[in-house]
């Protein structure tokens, strides 16, 4: 079963498309908060179907074919961004902080436009929107393409939507959970966007990387500084 997590995000029907039902509706979704999701810590890792695309099912299905940088950086950041806005989404009628209210909805306005531009670019340079599966075979070529990122397992968990939102639901503190979620998050971004800064072949998608690297890093450093503050704890750079 294929999740779609533009649904989450963008089709207001967030919790039912937690617990599996399908929509090719596209329209912006009302806020729906962890209220929508039946069971919040069920399916919590279920790491293989909560992403645009992924599917740990069908590995090998990559094996012996080439997979362009650009391709692979673009079939990576759309699943990326699609989960942390749908943990954005069902965060905003949770958290208490109007700052991190502020930064989730910067989250939805900003990379929602990105993850279309990324689709655009797709669709024109390799011939369909739709990021490749991400099977085995292919998480695999990303991670030598772009090495220093974590295991497999530790990204497939972040560009998981339903571990995203599941995990944030089922925490106490919710602002804190927002933010403890969202640096390392964030922090993949960058870190994948640095390499595509060096490796990208269009310079269309060099300026993508780019400002991904700054506007994620300046989100990093309001949360930790929000962070900081909440708990009464110094920030790193103190």
């Amino acid at each position: 079963m294929k999740t779609t997590i533009r649904t989450l995000a963008l089709a207001g029907v967030l919790g039912a498309s937690l617990l599996g039902a399908q929509t090719s509706t596209t329209a912006q979704s009302p806020t729906a908060g962890c209220g929508a999701l039946a069971t919040p810590a069920a399916g919590m890792m279920d790491h293989g179907h909560g992403g645009h695309g992924m599917d740990m099912g069908t590995p090998g299905d990559m094996h012996g074919q080439h997979v362009e940088f650009d391709q692979m950086y673009i079939d990576m950041m759309i699943p990326h961004h699609e989960s942390v806005m749908a943990l954005a989404e069902v965060a905003l009628p949770e958290l208490t902080d109007s700052r991190l209210t502020a930064i989730a909805r910067a989250i939805i306005d900003a990379q929602g436009p990105e993850i279309a531009e990324l689709e655009q670019l797709r669709d024109e340079w390799y011939g369909s929107p739709e990021p490749a599966a991400m099977d085995d075979a292919m998480m695999g070529m990303m991670m030598e393409a772009m090495p220093g990122m974590g295991s497999a397992e530790h990204q497939m968990q972040v560009m998981s939507a339903d571990w995203q939102v599941q995990t944030f639901c089922a925490a106490a503190d919710k602002d804190l959970a927002f933010i403890d979620q969202v640096i390392p998050h964030h922090q993949m971004a960058i870190d994948s966007s640095r390499i595509a800064v060096e490796k990208a072949i269009h310079p269309e998608l060099k300026e993508i990387a780019a400002r991904v690297i700054t506007d994620q890093q300046a989100e990093i450093d309001e949360l930790e500084a929000i962070r900081a503050d909440l708990t009464g704890a110094a920030t790193p750079a103190s």
